[in-house]
Order: C-alpha cells, then structure tokens, then sequence
C-alpha cells in the first residue's frame, strides 16, 4: 500500500488519539515542573515527581501487553487515555509529595498503553519498507502537540493558575476517546487467538539477549530526552522568565523539532536506521552540553533549538528500532519488553537532573544528559547496528 494511503488509513486509529494524548503532555510540560517549583520543593523533589511518569511507564508495559493479547489494542487504548486524562487533570489538587508521586506512575502507565497499543497496530500492518516513515509522522504528531502544548500550558497557567492548566491537560487527553466514533478509527480484535495467544513470559526469556542488547541504547537515550523536559523549564526560571515565556522557550525547541520529522522517516527507509538515529542524537548531545553552560535567554533559545533539531531527525526511530527487532510471530511480548526496559530512562532522566542540579546546579545537569545521550548513541550504533534491512529505492 502506498504511503499516502497508509497514513490516510492510520489517521482515526493511531494519530489521532495519539495526537491527543501528546497534546495533554505537552500542556504538562512547563506547567509541572514551575507548579511543584511554586510550592517549594526541592529541585530533587521535582525531579522525583516528574519522573515517577517513567516508573508507570516501565510498569506498565508488560500489563498493556497482556491487556491487547485478550482484549483488542483498542480495548487498551481506550482504558490508557481514561488514565491519563483523570490523573492529569487532578494533579493541582495536592502538593502532597507521596500523593504527587502516585499520579504521575499512573500517568505513565496511562502513557505506556497508549504508546503500545498503536505501535502494535503498525508492527502487525505496516511493511518495514514503509515502517521509518510512518513511525516519524507518529514521532511528528507528538513533536507538533509539544509545540502547540507548551504554548497553551503557560498562557493558560499564567493567566488562570495551574489547576486550570491541569484541567486543560486533561480535557485535551480525554478527546483522543474519540476515536471509538470516528470512520475508521477501530482496530479491535485481540493480537492473538484465543488457542494460539503468546505466552509473555517464555517469549520475553526466549528473546532475552536481543532485547536486552537492544534496550540499553534506547535507555540512555530516553532518559536525556525526558530530563531535558524538566532542565529546560527551570533553566527559565534561573534566568526569571515569567510562564508564558518559559512556555515560549520550551515551544522554541519543540518548533525545531517538529519541522524535522519527515526527514527522520525518508532517511531511515532511504538509507538505513543509523544514517538517522547518529547525527540526530549527536546534535542533542552538543545542545546539551552547550545550555549547560548558557547565561542568556539567547543563548538558552538557540541551545533549545539545537536540542529540538536533534531530536527532529530522530523521529520515530525508538518506534522503528523497536519494531524491526520484535519477533514476527510474537511482537507484542518484544515490544513490550523494550518499552518496559527503555522507559526506564523516563524516569531515571529527570531524577537525574533532580539529583545532580541540587548537588552541583542546572548547568552541570544538563551537562549530565548531554553525556548519557552520547553513550546511548555510541551504544546503539556499535552493538545494534543497523536494522533496516530492506531499504526502498529512491522513487
């Protein structure tokens, strides 16, 4: 099927809620962390509260799995935004750390649904030949939403205050629901018959050494993608921003980022995975490394967008990656098993930055991503190797 009707007819069942659901996370992204700021936490604390998001998404993985076996990937699609809808839209509620901490791991487990039960959708339907395309446009949907939801985060938490803005983040998820009705939209029949439904368990133990080689790469790269959601928002308050322009900076590098994705999904398909996912993350690794050392709201502007240009060109390539490895015959437990493992990095980045900014300040801990990413891409490019076997011709 030709690219164009392959992405009319993902459109209701997988960008859609998936568009949604990124715009309620985008929403979160400056509105959280200047939120737990505000009420006086420790930047460790911060750091803590928002990555516990990587613990449910690391817990989550092999119930989401078990859930699309018996039930549809629509069945658990459905159940994940109800998740994530109601925690983010009562997580002003509180400032109670343990209270704070539990929503967020139900955020990600929310989050984990969502992202497996379309992924599956492509493993099972989409040819590898078309693969890194359609798993970029999935990449570019969420960077569009973390350009779009930044913007409306802070103008909103400006100017209502942040139970508003949580409300918004909630709302905006709950529409994804949508897709139940749309034309097109359902996909829901169990990834397995019933009398020849995969055993998680024996198939994780089965691919153990793929999957475990193949995670630790995705790991490191994960967890500076998502501490650089909690360093750049508070660099911004260093340099006394008000929310609206933290919101501003933040969208800055999110802008970039979207602008990218196509030519994430034609270089992996054209040339190979790596030609992608090399300089991508090496570019990340020097904006890093260069906010770390900034002192201006030009020069943290300009490092932000580096950033997002990084990340741009690596659209979709953790989804690409992960479903070129699954085993054919049962890619549900292997694709749960990677999320499992390499969203980890959600929560070890943020606390990460927590930890290192509270000892030695944001600098260094931008610093610190920069330097994890780097490892991550060394990682995948020198045990992974390439995984796009059948590149398509230039036309």
């Amino acid at each position: 099927m030709p690219l164009r009707s392959q992405l009319r007819r993902l459109l209701p069942s997988v960008y859609f809620p998936q568009a949604m659901s990124t715009l309620g996370a985008g929403i979160l992204l400056p509105v959280l962390p200047l939120y737990l700021e505000a009420s006086g936490l420790r930047l460790s604390l911060v750091g803590l509260v928002t990555a516990s998001a990587g613990i449910g998404s690391a817990l989550g993985g092999l119930p989401a799995s078990s859930l699309a076996e018996r039930r549809g990937t629509d069945r658990l699609l459905a159940v994940a935004l109800v998740i994530m809808a109601g925690t983010a839209a009562v997580l002003g509620v509180t400032d109670a750390v343990l209270a704070l901490v539990a929503l967020r791991v139900a955020y990600g487990f929310g989050h984990s649904g969502v992202s497996q039960s379309r992924q599956l959708v492509v493993a099972r339907s989409v040819d590898v030949g078309l693969r890194g395309r359609i798993n970029s446009w999935i990449g570019g949907t969420h960077r569009l939403m973390y350009v779009i939801g930044p913007l409306l985060g802070g103008l909103v938490y400006g100017q209502w205050g942040e139970g508003a803005a949580f409300a918004l983040a909630g709302g905006c998820t709950a529409l994804g629901l949508a897709f139940l009705i749309l034309p097109g939209g359902r996909d829901d029949h169990p990834i397995s018959a019933r009398d020849e439904r995969t055993h998680i368990g024996p198939s994780l133990w089965r691919h153990r050494r793929r999957l475990a080689t193949a995670s630790l790469g995705p790991f490191l790269v994960q967890s500076a993608r998502q501490g650089r959601h909690v360093v750049v928002p508070l660099i911004g308050v260093e340099l006394d921003l008000d929310p609206a322009a933290i919101g501003v900076l933040v969208a800055a590098g999110t802008t970039a980022d979207f602008l990218l994705f196509p030519v994430s999904g034609y270089i992996m398909d054209r040339w190979g995975r790596l030609r992608a996912m090399v300089p991508a993350f090496s570019l990340m690794a020097f904006g890093l490394a260069v906010l770390g050392v900034t002192d201006t709201v030009t020069q943290a502007v300009g490092a932000g967008i580096v950033i997002g240009i990084g990340n741009g060109l690596s659209s979709g390539t953790m989804l690409t990656l992960s479903t070129d490895l699954a085993p054919p015959a049962e890619p549900g437990p292997f694709i749960a098993g990677f999320q499992t493992l390499s969203a980890a990095g959600s929560f070890s980045g943020p606390l990460l930055v927590g930890w290192v900014a509270d000892a030695f300040g944001l600098g260094t801990a931008a610093v610190a991503l920069a330097v994890t990413i780097a490892i991550g891409v060394v990682w995948i490019a020198t045990m992974v190797g390439e995984t796009g076997r059948r590149p398509i011709p230039s036309g």
